[in-house]
């Protein structure tokens, strides 16, 4: 597993932010009886597995361990208290710690649901993984203080990171073997994808004056010297990308040219002075000085990794592709029967209604993805974020922060409207890319996880 992964998701959980998996069930919902929520409770899920120390018993969130849960979220989000509810950040923050504290308790309740165990090791283990993001003990404790968290949530935390990677990878290796006939057919439904196109190697003269072209003509078929072709260019080009480099572009495509040029130009011999070709653009005068026929990779061809890694051939290329895809969209499939599932278990209390409540009808602000920013990875935005928590690190030069002090990333309660939380989904979002000939850019690791307000960096 690669380290740094390891490290934001590790910090991520230990101040606090919700765990976001890529994992479901395509099971209906189980329509059951709704249990009261008693007047000093929160939320009551109906199944009384759900055991979470300071935050659920027996499937109920307190009045007073909310509270709690309220407060560390703030503090989580680099805020000092938890606003007055007069506060327009008030229902947000508490909208947030709802939906987060709710995501903690179906976690357990499908570990409980599915026979999942660990030892008293595992979990030791998965609690030093926390620590160890840590230079000293000093600063592990001052963060853990500073999200108001005990000994006792970090290692809870600790174990729900087991319970997440646990139920992921058992969703991703339920997803057979890819057969060498579904990558062939798939190779023969794609081949644009495993095709080099043709390039060319070219001098060229652009000018809408015919008559400067046709003299520039007569100057090159004289004389097609480098040197000759680079005084010409100047002197009778219009074309800003060549003109000062003697006519020179390379790696031309199909389709870089208006037509009949296009086609005249990867219909030329090389070495031979061209023109004049007459477009909308101008008139035309140019050498094909070297050519490189289209190749189509075969199914057996062995290729490079784009990402660096050992040669690969093209077939097993697209089997890994295939298998990638098939987890996103099991992932997928049990997460929407996840929310559905645990949804018809949890009643909350009118004043804590949020999506993931099954008396939860809606309302409130609306998220409109028009006016989002871009995507924490500099795409466009995917849509209404889920709830987003601040993860914290000591100060550095290097994040701009200072030495022996907490700095927090991660917008905090601002960026996400009432009801846009939707744990276990794919993290990238959408369809995943289908497999590129080598060079040609790389896909996403199957089932890749997002865990609210992890940037990166």
């Amino acid at each position: 597993m690669n380290r740094g992964l390891l490290s934001k998701r590790n910090l991520a959980i230990v101040f606090g932010a919700a765990l976001v998996l890529t994992v479901a069930i395509t099971a209906a919902a189980i329509g059951l009886g709704h249990p009261d929520v008693p007047s000093d409770d929160v939320a009551v899920i109906d199944d009384d597995s759900v055991d979470v120390p300071g935050l659920f018993e027996d499937g109920v969130i307190s009045k007073a361990n909310f509270d709690r849960f309220l407060d560390q979220t703030a503090k989580q989000n680099g805020m000092q208290s938890v606003p007055q509810p007069s506060d327009p950040q008030y229902k947000q923050l508490k909208d947030q710690a709802m939906q987060s504290a709710l995501q903690i308790g179906w976690i357990v309740g499908e570990a409980s649901r599915q026979g999942l165990s660990f030892t008293d090791t595992q979990i030791q283990q998965s609690y030093d993984q926390i620590k160890s993001q840590f230079k000293t003990e000093q600063e592990y404790v001052k963060a853990r203080d500073q999200a108001g968290l005990t000994e006792q949530d970090v290692r809870e935390r600790a174990k729900l990171q087991l319970i997440q990677n646990k139920i992921q990878d058992d969703i991703s290796n339920s997803v057979g073997t890819v057969s060498e006939s579904d990558a062939r057919k798939y190779y023969d439904a794609n081949k644009q994808q495993f095709t080099q196109p043709a390039t060319r190697t070219i001098r060229i003269i652009q000018n809408k004056d015919a008559a400067q072209v046709n003299q520039a003509l007569t100057a090159l078929r004289a004389d097609d010297s480098a040197a000759n072709w680079k005084k010409v260019a100047a002197q009778y080009s219009t074309d800003t990308t060549s003109k000062d480099k003697g006519g020179l572009r390379s790696n031309i495509v199909p389709g870089s040219f208006q037509q009949p040029l296009d086609d005249d130009i990867f219909a030329a011999p090389t070495n031979e002075v061209q023109g004049p070709v007459t477009t909308s653009t101008g008139t035309f005068a140019f050498e094909v000085i070297s050519a490189t026929p289209e190749k189509v990779q075969s199914f057996d061809d062995t290729v490079s990794s784009a990402s660096g890694g050992p040669a690969q051939k093209v077939s097993d290329q697209i089997k890994q592709q295939i298998k990638s895809q098939e987890q996103q969209e099991a992932l997928t499939a049990f997460g929407d029967s996840f929310r559905s599932y645990w949804t018809s278990l949890t009643q909350c209390a009118s004043d804590y209604l949020v999506q993931g409540c099954d008396n939860f009808n809606g309302g409130g602000p609306t998220c409109d993805p028009s006016k989002l920013g871009p995507s924490q990875t500099g795409g466009q935005s995917q849509g209404c974020p889920a709830p987003v928590f601040a993860s914290c690190q000591e100060g550095s030069a290097q994040t701009g922060g200072q030495a022996g002090q907490l700095q927090c990333t991660g917008a905090g309660p601002s960026p996400a409207s009432p009801g846009s939380f939707k744990p276990f989904v794919p993290s990238a979002g959408g369809a995943p890319q289908g497999p590129h000939p080598a060079g040609e850019g790389t896909t996403g690791a199957p089932g890749g996880i997002s865990i609210p307000g992890l940037t990166g960096g």
